[in-house]
């Protein structure tokens, strides 16, 4: 069984959507039962979620529409991360047949698949 994943990032949400089969999916799922069902790596773990800590940094609880990357070259980069992470997962596990990265909904769905 393979299954065709998602990447969203949302502030202080979890990243990973696909349908694991399992009766009340909610589609969204942590990294914790993402890495056990998709059978990631902890090198490929560790990345993700240093690039997911980048982004979460950005988020200023206090007044969100303050929230974002200081620069558009610090965006930008980490988009290009993301992107490449994305296909590192595509390739890495045994159980992602599609990666279908959206960044954090800027990048339309369908247009960025690995």
């Amino acid at each position: 069984m393979t299954v065709d994943v998602a990447i969203l990032v949302g502030w202080q949400e979890n990243y990973f959507y696909y349908e694991s089969g399992y009766e009340d999916d909610t589609l969204n799922h942590d990294v914790e039962e993402a890495t056990e069902f998709l059978d990631l790596n902890a090198d490929l773990v560790r990345d993700l979620e240093a690039w997911d800590a980048e982004y979460q940094a950005t988020y200023n609880p206090i007044d969100d529409r303050k929230s974002g990357f200081a620069t558009a070259e610090a965006e930008r980069d980490w988009i290009e991360r993301g992107k490449e992470l994305s296909a590192r997962l595509k390739r890495e596990s045994p159980m992602v047949a599609s990666v279908d990265y959206l960044a954090w909904g800027n990048i339309p769905e369908g247009t960025c698949v690995f």
